[in-house]
């Protein structure tokens, strides 16, 4: 009986292979087998080209940080350390002083000769009244003006607070050779700045605000697009920028949600765009407590799209604004984390033993005081970022990370 059964599941073994053959070759003779193998050579072929398209915008891609000698300290114990151990290779960035200030000539001086090697631009000074003697606002007003200071197609504005999470590939920040945009919606109760931040969108381009574009960095655009969208207010107002902006910054203002709104009313097929859901809904807002200036919930039912609101990734958190950044420990935890989840769990072991590599890293998905990690889908967008990340590996990221290793434990930032 037993010699009977073998012999049977080897008969069925040849029938199933004889059956498998037949099949290969009735494919054979019908187009179904070439658009079976076409697919498969597609999808290869697009993930090449997008990862070309990719790498060629990313090339294109200049920082551009404006500060003054006040934030030194800031530039550099919290920016320049992620900035070392997460961006690959050299980095194109240029940073913004004030003209006026001697001290911040000095500063250029100093900056321009270590790492990262930044070039040097100044602000010319203009009427304090435009940005109501605001330091800030004069910020704000200055980064409506990247051409004069940025020598590539693309401008990616960050802060001295931010602080890279994650070794930064050319997929996390463009899309199809596209800039990506993360915008966050949904209910507001705190603070009053992000409730009634919309209405200063709509003063100065008098439409619905989208989304808050204070919601990610690097903010990423055209240069091009920004001085398309100075032209446009002029027009649209029948004003100078500066008399528009003065009216639009007194109150609860942000140049980035500005920003993205007009390339999504002007340019919305040369941008990724997501839209992600206030972290504390988790999903079920239907249109509750919804900013006064803001996209009334049909405009997310109808105009943004399934994939739009899938939850990506970010770069970097803006240390300022998580809830224990005055803590030194939480500089040293998130960029430890991100060491570990980059490459660490194997270039430096000891250093990620406390760390499950399954869990979901919660600092690719928090941006002042939002939470996006609820979203069940952000594990799988989490696992497909690192699996590009070890794609686009190499000796140089590789020895990056493991100079992070070597001195992530003696950072320190004393707010």
């Amino acid at each position: 009986m037993l010699i009977r059964g073998v012999i049977c599941k080897k008969r069925m073994c040849a029938i199933s292979l004889c059956s498998l053959f037949v099949v290969a070759l009735y494919l054979c003779k019908y187009p179904i087998y070439d658009y079976i193998l076409k697919k498969i050579y597609d999808l290869n072929t697009n993930h090449s080209k997008h990862m070309k398209d990719n790498q060629a915008a990313f090339e294109e891609l200049e920082l551009y940080l404006r500060m003054s000698s006040a934030f030194l300290e800031m530039y550099d114990n919290v920016l320049l350390p992620s900035l070392r151990y997460f961006w690959p290779g050299n980095v194109s960035i240029v940073v913004v002083l004030d003209q006026e200030r001697p001290e911040d000539h000095k500063l250029g001086e100093t900056l321009s000769k270590r790492y990262p090697y930044p070039r040097v631009a100044y602000q010319n000074p203009i009427d304090p009244v435009i940005y109501h003697w605001r330091g800030h606002e004069r910020m704000q007003r200055d980064f409506f003006y990247p051409e004069d200071k940025i020598t590539k197609r693309y401008v990616g504005f960050i802060d001295t607070d931010t602080v890279f999470v994650t070794r930064v590939i050319p997929e996390l920040l463009f899309e199809e050779g596209k800039p990506v945009i993360i915008g966050n919606y949904g209910k507001y109760d705190t603070p009053l700045f992000a409730k009634e931040e919309s209405l200063g969108t709509g003063k100065m381009l008098k439409s619905k605000e989208i989304a808050r574009g204070m919601s990610y960095f690097p903010v990423i655009m055209k240069v091009s697009h920004i001085v398309e969208l100075r032209n446009y207010v002029e027009k649209l107002h029948n004003k100078t920028f500066d008399e528009i902006f003065k009216i639009s910054s007194n109150g609860p203002y942000s140049q980035f949600s500005v920003m993205c709104q007009y390339v999504w009313n002007f340019h919305r097929d040369e941008y990724k765009f997501y839209f992600h859901l206030r972290s504390y809904n988790n999903g079920t807002w239907h249109g509750e407590d919804n900013p006064p200036g803001r996209e009334p919930y049909a405009f997310y039912q109808t105009n943004v799209t399934e994939e739009q609101k899938m939850p990506k990734p970010r770069s970097s958190i803006h240390l300022r604004y998580h809830d224990n950044w005055k803590n030194p420990d939480t500089l040293r935890n998130v960029i430890k984390t991100g060491i570990c989840f980059s490459g660490g769990f194997d270039i430096c072991p000891d250093q990620c033993k406390h760390l499950n590599r399954s869990a979901i890293q919660k600092e690719l998905y928090y941006f002042e005081y939002n939470d996006w990690s609820w979203d069940k889908r952000c594990l799988d967008q989490q696992r497909k970022h690192y699996a590009l990340v070890d794609e686009r590996s190499n000796n140089v990221t590789l020895q990056a990370l493991a100079t992070g290793c070597a001195e992530v434990n003696r950072l320190s930032f004393k707010p």
